[in-house]
């Protein structure tokens, strides 16, 4: 009977220390406050790929999510005990990555060479700065569902990947002789001269300036502390030369609510 006694007990503690946590879990109304957060994201560009091969056989190289970082400050109203409205600043890194992939530049040589191209961590790194203004709805005391729209401004834009280029024996399965390309063309490396080449180029000038999205979610808040989870869904094209090009990203971030006026 005690030991049943004392495992209520214990139940009815935690719940009570839950739903007491809860009651200073999120601004009242009236109340404005700062919130400055970091977060980490998984990026992704719609309709970015590459297609390799010859007439006889075309390969997509498909995305990988890309992971980067964000961070930046909202400011929060609380019009209501349950209605939140916020306006934020951030910086956020964008765009896509990609698997590593290969071409066999010569695959229909009757010859005992063929020349090949190996690329690995292809790139695009798209700088943002991002202006949100979200509602949120508390649904229940720290967990509210958040919406809004989203403004984005491209910063700078960066696109890269490594290479090792190289002709091969295809009875031997040896590389012959190693490449690098250069503005005027394909160069032969010399002995002891690094294959593992690296390409790197700014593209701000091929993306739109503008980003413009809608980000969903849901944020859990407990002793001031924040923990946000959003989906921010591109609406228009940010390339100027692929069509139906746009962000998407996946966000999860931290918060902590500084007061300012109110209670």
């Amino acid at each position: 009977y005690n030991t049943k006694n004392m495992k209520l007990r214990t139940i009815i503690t935690a719940v009570t220390a839950f739903i007491s946590l809860g009651t200073q879990a999120q601004g009242e109304q009236g109340q404005l406050s700062l919130i400055p957060r970091v977060g980490f994201s998984l990026t992704k560009l719609s309709n970015d790929y590459f297609e390799i091969g010859g007439s006889q056989r075309i390969e997509k190289v498909s995305q990988r999510l890309k992971p980067a970082l964000e961070a930046g400050v909202d400011l929060e109203y609380m019009a209501t005990d349950f209605l939140g409205v916020t306006v934020g600043a951030k910086y956020s890194l964008q765009g896509s990555k990609f698997k590593d992939f290969h071409i066999n530049v010569n695959p229909e040589a009757t010859g005992d060479e063929m020349r090949f191209v190996n690329f690995s961590r292809v790139a695009t790194d798209l700088h943002y700065l991002q202006v949100p203004l979200m509602l949120h709805l508390y649904v229940f005391k720290g967990l509210s569902i958040d919406a809004g729209v989203q403004f984005g401004h491209l910063l700078s834009a960066k696109e890269s990947f490594n290479y090792v280029i190289g002709d091969l024996d295809t009875k031997t399965n040896k590389v012959l002789k190693y490449y690098r390309y250069t503005s005027s063309g394909i160069v032969a490396l010399e002995d002891g001269e690094d294959r593992y080449l690296e390409h790197r180029e700014t593209a701000t000038d091929t993306y739109k300036r503008a980003d413009v999205s809608i980000p969903l979610g849901l944020s859990y808040e407990s002793d001031d502390v924040i923990l946000s989870l959003r989906y921010n869904m591109g609406l228009n094209n940010i390339s100027k030369e692929v069509e139906k090009m746009r962000n998407n990203v996946i966000t999860f971030s931290v918060g902590y609510r500084i007061p300012l006026l109110g209670n």
